[in-house]
């Protein structure tokens, strides 16, 4: 019975060490979450248009959330 015990206990911290892992690889709990992980690093003076600009976010607005500030869904206002 004490060994049923150990083991559930032990399945148990596999499981939920793999939960957070997964959690932590999502990068969706920080503010750097570009750097780690698939999403190219842009920022608006990458771009030398408006048009360029939003093209970019449009195919991808979770990597490209940062050309967005204001977050009304266009992508680097500042440019032309």
């Amino acid at each position: 019975m004490k060994y049923k015990k150990i083991i559930s206990i032990s399945i148990s911290s596999l499981i939920l060490t793999g939960i957070i892992i997964s959690c932590s690889d999502s990068g969706e709990t920080s503010s750097n979450s570009s750097s780690s992980s698939n999403c190219p690093t842009k920022t608006c003076g990458d771009f030398a248009t408006r048009a360029q600009a939003q093209a970019a976010y449009n195919s991808n607005k979770s990597c490209y959330k940062n050309l967005d500030s204001d977050g009304d869904g266009i992508a680097c206002e500042n440019l032309k």
